[in-house]
């Protein structure tokens, strides 16, 4: 069903996203005195914010975890991809999957699905039901698909999964937007407002764990730029910063919601 696509959030809602916002600042702020492990850098930054909004939204609440339990089949091949052509690093103090791919990584990969989802859900999609829709196969199939053909592919010959990471990132994010254009295209001013909200917060936090150490570039980019004597590509800005929100809100109501 269609509802009205507004650009802006209801008046009424502005009081908790002032508190988010609040809780943002305040774990960005904490983080920098505290100068924490990376894994804790993120549960300081990001999980207070996401604890508030999972817990002002009812019915939707069950059916975005369970997305986010399903999107960790397509969590680990991007992450094992992105280190094998060292699309990015971290800084990590727990066991790497298969000796590569962060587990630190796989829980923000989860944060950067799910509190979007939430924020969206809450501000913009009226928490409006509890079901999930009848294409959820398609997107667990999908899943599956790139899970087993990326774990496949590594055991075989790594060295054929060495893709660049603007390469990775519209394979990724071009189909997901061709179905959005078709079958959800009302929905398109939603997405701008969750989109710069959350590629703000993101920005702004990766730059603070530039500044920590506890993120970093180590691979070669089309567009590389150097922002305090660290490299910073200008594909994960676009990528990741201004599409990948958008993206990940897209697919849950193409194939989720």
């Amino acid at each position: 069903m269609k509802h009205r696509s507004n650009f802006f959030f209801e008046k009424s809602k502005l009081k908790h996203f002032l508190v988010l916002l609040g809780l943002y600042i305040a774990g960005v702020l904490l983080v920098l005195f505290l100068r924490p492990s990376y894994m804790l850098n993120l549960f300081i930054v990001y999980f207070p914010g996401m604890l508030y909004v999972f817990f002002l939204i009812k019915r939707s609440r069950k059916k975005i975890l369970l997305f986010g339990l399903v999107s960790i089949l397509f969590i680990i091949p991007v992450e094992l991809l992105a280190r094998l052509t060292d699309s990015w690093d971290v800084l990590s103090t727990l066991p790497r999957l298969f000796g590569l791919a962060p587990i630190e990584n796989m829980f923000y990969a989860l944060v950067n699905i799910m509190y979007p989802l939430a924020f969206y859900e809450y501000f913009y999609d009226q928490d409006r039901n509890r079901e999930i829709s009848k294409n959820w196969k398609i997107l667990v199939a999908l899943f599956l698909l790139l899970f087993a053909v990326v774990l496949a592919v590594f055991h075989i010959d790594p060295n054929m999964l060495l893709l660049d990471y603007w390469f990775i990132g519209l394979a990724i994010l071009v189909p997901i937007f061709v179905l959005l254009l078709v079958f959800k295209r009302h929905i398109l001013k939603r997405l701008l407002v969750v989109a710069l909200v959350f590629g703000l917060m993101f920005g702004i936090h990766e730059i603070v764990s530039m500044y920590l150490g506890h993120w970093w570039w180590p691979g070669t980019y089309v567009l590389p730029l150097e922002i305090g004597g660290h490299v910073y590509p200008v594909e994960d800005f676009v990528i990741w910063l201004l599409f990948s929100n958008a993206a990940v809100i897209s697919g849950y109501e193409v194939l989720w919601d």
